[in-house]
């Protein structure tokens, strides 16, 4: 579906399908993308003259966030975050000069808000610019909430030392844990990059007011990395402490069932000599040669367990 949005001569914001259905002079167009056919996909050759190569990124293949400048306009690329699954959803913008123009392939709630803010004149709309500003910035912000959410489980995990539960089972949500943070990372990251890059190249030639938006965009998400790797860290240690306690836990088994064994070395060398069938064995006839004997391995077992009991090693 394709959506066109402009401003006339008047300041009036009006809306229809194609571009091509304009028919009075304008300030500026914005043309919407929104799981476009084929068919519709011809506006950014038709229309646009976009170059083969930016029109191929964004029709075809999956691109990591970036930002390239062609002769008369800039090609980006933007990541969202499915709210349901994690995973990035990707939208191409080709800005120039009194356009801009947003091409995705699945809906995207963060162009919606913007497109319901920009009708409802509850932003401040001037230029492409402006319009790119504001997207990135409900791109942003709709970060915050997935990196919120998974810092609380970080910090869930201190309440459940106090709960039985088995280390294996807070090691699997552990590396859960993790994996979510590296799935947020893969797409936080490349955009802070990106941003920055945006800010610094000067290729936008933003004014001072919008260079202080994009600055405030930059802080969120040099704040949201912040996050994800004090999370990953957090979880790391973690990880490491149970590992850690469950191997400390494992070494007092050991050492325990040591002791039992050593005690009961000389105790079952002792049964065993008198378990022979020799006849010339004299202890054999003594009359309280049984009870002498289990006296002697019981002395023999309280010593030992005495030598043990000193040395702290139980």
């Amino acid at each position: 579906m394709i959506k066109t949005y402009y401003v006339n001569l008047n300041d009036e914001l009006k809306e229809t399908t194609s571009p091509n259905d304009i028919t009075e002079d304008k300030k500026w167009v914005w043309v919407d993308l929104n799981e476009p056919t084929k068919a519709e996909s011809e506006v950014l050759v038709d229309y646009f003259d976009f170059h083969p190569l930016s029109i191929e990124d964004a029709t075809l293949v999956l691109q990591r966030p970036k930002f390239k400048q062609y002769d008369d306009y800039q090609f980006i690329v933007f990541h969202a975050l499915d709210l349901k699954t994690l995973e990035s959803e990707e939208v191409d913008i080709f800005i120039g000069d009194g356009f801009i123009v947003t091409y995705h392939k699945v809906q995207f709630e963060e162009i919606d808000a913007i497109r319901r803010k920009l009708f409802y004149h509850t932003i401040h709309i001037n230029e492409p610019k402006d319009i790119l500003l504001n997207l990135l910035d409900e791109i942003v912000d709709n970060y915050f909430p997935f990196i919120y959410d998974i810092e609380d489980k970080v910090f869930n995990f201190e309440d459940r030392h106090n709960v039985d539960i088995s280390t294996k089972s807070l090691i699997d949500d552990t590396f859960d844990l993790r994996q979510e943070l590296l799935i947020i990372k893969r797409t936080v990251q490349p955009m802070k990059d990106l941003v920055y890059r945006m800010r610094e190249g000067k290729v936008l030639h933003l004014n001072e007011q919008q260079l202080l938006y994009i600055t405030h965009i930059n802080d969120h998400l040099i704040k949201q990395m912040e996050m994800v790797d004090s999370s990953r860290e957090m979880t790391s240690d973690i990880r490491d402490n149970y590992i850690s306690l469950n191997s400390f836990k494992m070494n007092n088994i050991m050492k325990i069932l040591t002791i039992y064994s050593v005690v009961f070395m000389p105790l079952t060398l002792i049964a065993g000599i008198y378990g022979m069938n020799f006849k010339n064995m004299p202890e054999l006839n003594w009359h309280d040669g049984y009870y002498i004997v289990l006296i002697i391995m019981a002395v023999i077992a309280l010593i030992m367990l005495a030598v043990f009991k000193k040395k702290k090693w139980f």
